[in-house]
């Protein structure tokens, strides 16, 4: 199944290498950097973390839009230079669902671009549109890279 295209999304350019910000969702402590996620977790997660795959588990519990459940991992791969894709959709009611994709691609002069999007869809999505906003994406995509590059720093990243 190929993702939906986000209807609200943030992108911003860095310097960090695509598989350092890997291995920041591949440690699955998401609520670091994404203020709407209070936990999430999976039951095929060992420690360290295992490598992020279609149709992974994961126990989300969110605060805006408010979800406590399960879902999995509809599309997530790498390619050999870590650009790559991980989406998930949280089925908020009968009637509506929430799509979010993380998106990392390398661009020209060797940047990595790190996007974060969200849709939703279904006939009650009215009700949860604006529960996250652009800004907030945006500062998503800014803390997972300062994480990265404190995992760079440290010599930790790939």
């Amino acid at each position: 199944m190929t993702p939906l295209r986000p209807t609200l999304k943030a992108t911003v350019r860095t310097r960090v290498k695509p598989s350092v910000i890997w291995e920041v969702y591949s440690s699955l402590n998401w609520d670091t950097f994404n203020s709407n996620i209070t936990s999430v977790s999976s039951s095929t997660t060992k420690s360290p973390p295992t490598k992020l795959s279609l149709g992974m588990p994961l126990s989300i519990v969110t605060s805006k839009p408010q979800f406590n459940g399960t879902t999995f991992l509809e599309a997530c791969f790498k390619d050999q230079d870590s650009n790559g894709v991980i989406t998930y959709t949280l089925n908020l009611n009968p009637l509506a669902t929430m799509t979010q994709t993380y998106k990392l691609e390398t661009v020209k002069g060797g940047e990595t671009e790190v996007t974060h999007g969200v849709r939703y869809d279904g006939m009650l999505k009215r009700m949860y549109e604006g529960s996250v906003e652009e800004r907030e994406l945006g500062d998503e995509v800014k803390e997972i890279i300062r994480q990265a590059e404190e995992l760079e720093k440290e010599g930790k990243g790939a």
